[in-house]
């Protein structure tokens, strides 16, 4: 989590990506990953929650860095 977070933050800062565009790229790989559907159903749900927080109008470090820990959650 932490080693995602960090890479998070230089992705953001460093490259100047947007949360959205960073979400974007999320759900593109998603499907490319070697997990079970339900996985891979379950991620994408996540994405599409926390693009809609970012969408409102929510901080998106904080809602990025949620999502990473929701994955590392789904992962376990």
């Amino acid at each position: 989590f932490l080693k995602a977070r960090e890479k998070l933050r230089e992705i953001l800062l460093k490259q100047g990506l947007s949360g959205e565009d960073v979400l974007i790229q999320m759900h593109r790989e998603v499907f490319n990953l070697p997990i079970s559907e339900p996985k891979k159903v379950a991620l994408a749900d996540k994405i599409g929650e926390y693009n809609f927080r970012l969408v409102e109008g929510a901080n998106e470090m904080i809602q990025l860095e949620a999502l990473l820990a929701q994955f590392t959650l789904l992962g376990k």
